[in-house]
């Protein structure tokens, strides 16, 4: 037996660096073509059971989550660096993890549960800022997400048009959806320079 046979055996994400060109929105986020952010499942191995959209613009980032399977436990994960710093290895202060449920969970629908190193902690965003709209039904739901600028540390995108980025959408007793990278193959919550990249660009 050769020792890689013990390896894990690595999706073909793994050996591109993806992006994506997010356009700047006004108030509200459309579920347009322009926004809605490509699927890697193929890439990854995956069945494709929502559909992601996202925009920007000073005040912050807006998502709409929209999935036509809807289980007990559904919850979708949103991973952010602000500056993209695909050079560090570990969660830096610009990195947050957000998850949000179209089920309230301990009085709320969406909160940052990011786990930071000591030296770069700093207070987590109140769930109250965070704002969640949620249309549901007994087999899909829809999560309509704004994170506010104040919830994203180091967020400025007139200076920096750029963010590290990934999802991770989950159903009960099923494999979950991703964009980039796999959980299933590495520790996202802690390695943000395998995170795609979204382009902070001005609407085509």
């Amino acid at each position: 037996m050769s020792i890689f046979d013990e390896l894990p055996a690595l999706s073909p994400a793994q050996f591109f660096a993806l992006s994506w060109d997010c356009p700047r929105i006004g108030k509200q986020i459309q579920p347009a073509a322009e926004c809605r952010i490509p699927s890697t499942a193929e890439l990854l191995g995956e069945e494709v059971f929502a559909d992601l959209y996202m925009g920007w613009n000073e005040q912050g980032i807006a998502l709409e989550i929209n999935s036509n399977c809807r289980t007990e436990n559904d919850s979708a994960e949103i991973f952010i660096d602000t500056r993209d710093l695909k050079s560090r290895v570990h969660i830096s202060k610009y990195c947050h993890h957000f998850i949000f449920t179209p089920d309230e969970k301990d009085g709320v629908f969406g909160k940052e549960i990011t786990r930071f190193r000591n030296e770069d902690i700093h207070r987590l965003s109140d769930p109250a800022e965070l704002s969640v709209d949620v249309e549901s039904s007994d087999s899909s739901y829809i999560l309509r997400i704004r994170i506010p600028a104040v919830c994203l540390h180091g967020y400025d995108p007139l200076q920096f048009q750029r963010i590290g980025f990934t999802y991770r959408i989950n159903r009960s007793n099923a494999p979950s959806q991703h964009f980039a990278v796999s959980s299933e193959e590495f520790n996202i919550e802690q390695q943000p320079s395998l995170w795609g990249t979204v382009k902070l660009i001005e609407s085509p």
